[in-house]
C-alpha cells in the first residue's frame, strides 16, 4: 500500500512538472506581428505564436464591396479563389457550407443569392444567420428567425452560428464544440467591416466560442464594436486569401469550396 501511495504521489509530482513546464513553453512562444496595407484604407494584422495564426482585416465603411461567387469545385483555396480576383479586390474569404447529393457528390447548403439570383434554396435553420449585401457598400447580417428578409439583397450566403452580437459573445460551450479552423465576418453599426480567421497548422485552431472571444478581442484592439459577427464554414473550408499581398491563409489541401464572399475596394471596382 505504501509503494502504491509513494508511487501515486511520485506520478502526481510528475504531472504536475510536466503541466508547469508546457505552461512555460507555451508562454515563452514569441508571437509575431505583422501589418499589411491593402487598398482603401484596409489594413491586416497577422499575429503568429508557433503553430497558431490570427488574422484580422479591418475595412473602413463605405469603401468596399461584398459579393458572393458560386464555386463548386474541388482543389486548394488559391486554385480556386484566385481566378475570383479582379482589381481592387481586398479579400476572398470562405463562404458557406455544403453537404452531399444522393449519388454522394458535394452541393452547397443554406441560402445563396448572387446578382440578385437566387441559387441555393433557404434552409430553416434555428440560428445563425444570413450575411446580405447590396452592391453599394452596405452589409448587414440577418439572424435566423428573421431571415426572409433576405430575398430584398443582392447578395446573401446563409451560415451559422452568429458568434457576436451587439458588441459581446453570443455562443455557448458545448460538447460538439471542437477546435478547427475559423473564419467569421462581422460589421459595425457604422459599417465598418472586421474580417477575422484563426488558423493552427493541424487544423485545430480554436471552438467557437474561444474563436468568439478571439473575433472580439482583435474588434476591441481596433477600437471597434461590432454589432454581429457570423461564423462562415470551418476546417478545411475556413479561408482568407489577400491576393494584392499574395496571402493565403488557411489549410493548403485539396477541398471542395462551394462558393466565396468577396470584398472589393469601391474605387475603380470591377463588378462582376
Amino acid at each position: 500500500m505504501k509503494r502504491t501511495l509513494l508511487a501515486a504521489f511520485a506520478l502526481s509530482l510528475t504531472t504536475l512538472s510536466l503541466e508547469s513546464l508546457s505552461a512555460e513553453e507555451l508562454n515563452s512562444n514569441e508571437c509575431i506581428d505583422t501589418t499589411y496595407e491593402i487598398v482603401a484604407g484596409s489594413e491586416a494584422i497577422t499575429r503568429t505564436c508557433g503553430e497558431y495564426q490570427t488574422i484580422s482585416v479591418y475595412i473602413p465603411a463605405k469603401t468596399a464591396i461584398l459579393s458572393v461567387h458560386e464555386i463548386q469545385k474541388k482543389g486548394t483555396a488559391k486554385q480556386t479563389y484566385s481566378p475570383l480576383a479582379v482589381k481592387n479586390t481586398i479579400l476572398i474569404a470562405s463562404g458557406g457550407f455544403f453537404g452531399y447529393r444522393s449519388d454522394g457528390h458535394e452541393k452547397p447548403i443554406g441560402l445563396i443569392r448572387a446578382n440578385n439570383k437566387r441559387l441555393v434554396r433557404m434552409l430553416d435553420w434555428d440560428h445563425g444567420g444570413v450575411l446580405v449585401s447590396d452592391k453599394k457598400g452596405n452589409i448587414k447580417i440577418i439572424p435566423a428567425q428573421n431571415r426572409s428578409q433576405a430575398g430584398a439583397w443582392s447578395e446573401a450566403i446563409q451560415s451559422k452560428p452568429i458568434i457576436i452580437n451587439s458588441g459581446m459573445v453570443d455562443v455557448n460551450k458545448n460538447l460538439r464544440d471542437s477546435e478547427f479552423n475559423r473564419v467569421a465576418i462581422g460589421y459595425t453599426l457604422d459599417g465598418d467591416i472586421l474580417v477575422v480567421g484563426t488558423f493552427h497548422s493541424f487544423g485545430q485552431a480554436a471552438t467557437l466560442v474561444d474563436f468568439a472571444k478571439i473575433f472580439k478581442n482583435e474588434a476591441e484592439r481596433r477600437e471597434l464594436k461590432i454589432h454581429r459577427a457570423l461564423a462562415m464554414d470551418g476546417g478545411a473550408g475556413a479561408q482568407i486569401y489577400i491576393p494584392s499581398k499574395n496571402l493565403s491563409f488557411g489549410d493548403s489541401g485539396r477541398s471542395y469550396f462551394p462558393n466565396a464572399v468577396r470584398l472589393d475596394a469601391t474605387n475603380g471596382v470591377q463588378r462582376q
